[in-house]
């Protein structure tokens, strides 16, 4: 390693170093500096394998923001001076540029990495040069600020019924900002607004018919609507409940998060690089691949999923980061930790939002700004450190020894709205706000108004499109599938002792002369069981799955991970292939138990498409249910007609006619009538004593199950269409769903 000098400016360190890792150079580097210094990060620019001399040339910039004045001089950093060539005059960007010039270019380098490197004159000059051509190595890098604030923000609700027309107020001319940089928190009493108020913010509440909306919000002083996608892409919320995929990793969720939301550009070696970086930000390096686990499964702790969730949004490089109570349900060093991230995230230039109910006083004191609201007004919007003078000065001083954070929301819940208007609480928006600026289209702005070339971005590739999010969406079923163990188990099992069950019951009974019509008769039950076992087996787990994986699906398209469609025909392919599997040792055990006279692949085929049609319809239920056990109290209701309606227990032809119509809308009818056609139809009842009545045991089950031989083809196309009319109402389902939560 080359010596380390302090020179004073500033410098840029060209390290020549055979296949060693940026972060072993760097802590290489801190090992002996004092405490100070110890926030400084070197980073790699380049890495280029050399065919002289088989080394690596590491480009890096060893930089810490609080190295820079002011003026934007460079103060107080460590360098290698035997590698570079120090400026120590004139404008940083130049000082940039000139030093990259002088450390690589050398040997045989592209023009296009000299000309990247020359750009380095457009980056704000505090700020680690990037990797990345979109800037997305890390998530913590320095960038621009942005200062977030709204004024005259209302909210209304109107109940209307026959007896009722009122409406109340939630939000009541809400002002307050976001200081760029800054950690800002939402405090206030339950049903005071704070939730209401983020969700605004974070573009996640509009106007409807029976809530109305009015807000002014700016950033950067450009007024942004956050419900347009554009914008919605550069914020990051991060809901109360952490949902998560229970099967997947800490570095799975991050690094999924990154491949469906960044450049598609962006390759899996720099996405790996990426998700390294967040887990080492997050402290969940001890549990990268360690399973997030839920309620059935044992996976990380409460403040490892709460970091999880924080680093699914940061990934990203959001403008805005929300938090809805992210301290909720933590201990109190667990909620510490992920203020103080909060804390390092802000400082590089992200806008922090979140609300909290009553943190404790260390955690109060790491606010920069407080909003405190009450009864959807604002009685407080400042500096957290100005929180006990301000109280003191209008009446209500902070005892000695005592939680501020306590303090205020005592104040706010033991004194009536009119004693506190009174005492000077409430105040107006006295704020000087100039007229907004207007995004010139022609300039190279991002929705919220930033020039992207200020950023070091330039125009961003789009994220990955629907094929590859189906791909990934793929992948990631694959691995929930085999990982969740239990399921997979429960559902194998029940397969094997149902199908076995009902071969041991029916033991050769397809066998048996039909001229005995109990013979035929119980030939049809064995059919009609064995596909009743398929229905359930295969539509209770899509009917019970929906509803808890919806919160998962919810969070990540709201955030555009991906699009619905992607995620139906990820699903569904896998769905698809598990019912193959499931359906073939089903069939195979109970067609040579039942000793079967049809054609085997008739079977499977019927057995098969009638599977894929009630899983349709358990997905169909399973998405307009709000949870599980709901979808459960349904399967009764959505199954049990299906078997009444068979023609097993009740003829067609006796249904009552204002019921008759469901026979043609239940799977389960057409899955019978093909079977029936393939077992009794053709020449295997042409010899079969007939009844005094002139007709056999044969022509006497078709007939009476409205089985058509000639019509076995007309009754695959049902199958097809129920099947694809389910899943598109389900799709419709969950579209409509996501439109209202997003």
């Amino acid at each position: 390693m080359p010596h380390f000098k302090h020179l004073g400016i500033g410098a840029i360190v060209s390290f020549q170093s055979k296949f060693m890792h940026p972060k072993s150079l760097r802590d290489e580097y801190l090992q002996d500096k004092p405490s100070s210094h110890r926030l400084v990060n070197a980073v790699v620019i380049r890495r280029q394998q050399k065919k002289i001399n088989h080394k690596d040339r590491l480009c890096v910039i060893i930089h810490h923001n609080d190295f820079v004045d002011q003026d934007g001089n460079f103060q107080d950093l460590w360098c290698a001076e035997s590698h570079v060539k120090v400026h120590k005059e004139g404008d940083p960007a130049k000082f940039f540029n000139e030093s990259i010039g002088q450390t690589c270019k050398e040997d045989d380098e592209d023009v296009d990495d000299l000309e990247n490197q020359k750009q380095s004159k457009n980056h704000d000059h505090g700020k680690r040069m990037s990797i990345d051509p979109n800037g997305f190595d890390d998530p913590l890098r320095p960038r621009e600020g942005r200062d977030l604030m709204w004024r005259n923000v209302n909210m209304t609700l109107r109940t209307r019924n026959k007896k009722i027309d009122a409406e109340k107020k939630i939000l009541d001319s809400v002002w307050g900002d976001v200081p760029s940089k800054q950690v800002t928190a939402i405090m206030g009493p339950s049903g005071s607004g704070k939730t209401s108020l983020l969700n605004i913010l974070a573009g996640r509440a509009s106007s409807n018919g029976n809530v109305k909306i009015d807000a002014d919000i700016r950033l950067n002083n450009y007024v942004v609507d956050p419900t347009r996608i554009e914008v919605r892409n550069n914020i990051a919320f991060v809901a109360q409940d952490d949902s998560l995929q229970v099967t997947a990793t800490p570095r799975e969720a991050i690094r999924f998060s990154g491949k469906m939301r960044l450049p598609r550009t962006m390759t899996d070696e720099a996405l790996d690089n990426l998700t390294e970086i967040m887990l080492e930000e997050l402290g969940l390096v001890s549990c990268a691949d360690v399973l997030v686990g839920g309620a059935l499964l044992k996976g990380i702790s409460g403040g490892e999923r709460k970091r999880t969730s924080v680093g699914v949004e940061l990934v990203t490089h959001p403008a805005l980061v929300f938090l809805d109570e992210p301290t909720s349900g933590l201990d109190s060093h667990n909620a510490l930790q992920l203020c103080q991230l909060l804390k390092r995230v802000a400082q590089a230039g992200s806008s922090i939002l979140f609300t909290i109910h009553q943190p404790s006083s260390e955690i109060f004191s790491s606010f920069d700004h407080l909003i405190l609201l009450n009864q959807g007004r604002v009685m407080y919007q400042g500096l957290t450190a100005d929180v006990p003078a301000h109280f003191e000065e209008l009446g209500f001083p902070c005892p000695q020894h005592y939680n501020p954070a306590d303090h205020v929301m005592h104040i706010a819940l033991e004194n009536s709205i009119v004693k506190l208007q009174n005492s000077g609480f409430f105040p107006n928006d006295t704020r000087k706000i100039g007229d907004p600026f207007k995004v010139d289209e022609d300039a190279n702005k991002d929705p919220l108004g930033i020039t992207l070339s200020s950023r070091g971005e330039g125009k961003q590739d789009p994220p990955p499109g629907l094929v590859d999010q189906t791909y990934e969406l793929f992948k990631r079923e694959i691995k929930n599938l085999v990982r969740n163990t239990h399921t997979l188990r429960t559902r194998t099992v029940m397969t094997v002792v149902i199908s076995l069950t009902i071969g041991c019951l029916f033991w050769q009974v397809a066998d048996n002369d039909f001229s005995e019509f109990i013979n035929a008769q119980s030939t049809f039950g064995a059919l009609l069981m064995s596909l009743t076992a398929n229905i359930f087996s295969t539509a209770l787990p899509s009917l019970v799955a929906f509803p808890e994986e919806r919160p998962v699906f919810l969070r990540e398209y709201s955030t555009n991970h991906y699009s619905v469609v992607s995620y139906f025909v990820s699903r569904l392919t896998v769905e698809l292939t598990v019912n193959a599997v499931q359906v073939t040792v089903s069939t195979i055990t109970t067609y040579f138990m039942v000793g079967f006279h049809l054609d085997y692949w008739v079977l499977w085929t019927a057995v098969y498409l009638l599977a894929c049609a009630s899983s349709a319809l358990g997905v169909m239920v399973g998405s307009a249910t709000e949870s599980a056990s709901t979808a459960i109290e349904l399967l009764p209701a959505v199954f049990m007609p299906q078997i009444l309606f068979s023609g097993f227990f009740v003829p067609p032809a006796l249904i009552p006619n204002w019921l008759s119509w469901l026979v043609y809308i239940m799977p389960l009818t057409y899955g019978v009538r093909i079977l029936l056609a393939g077992e009794f139809g053709g020449d295997r009842c042409d010899n079969v004593e007939t009844f005094p009545d002139g007709t056999n045991s044969c022509t006497r089950i078709l007939g009476n199950s409205g089985s058509n031989p000639e019509d076995v083809w007309w009754y695959y196309l049902v199958l097809l269409g129920l099947f694809i009319v389910f899943r598109l109402f389900a799709l419709f389902v969950l579209k409509k769903k996501a439109s209202k939560f997003y």
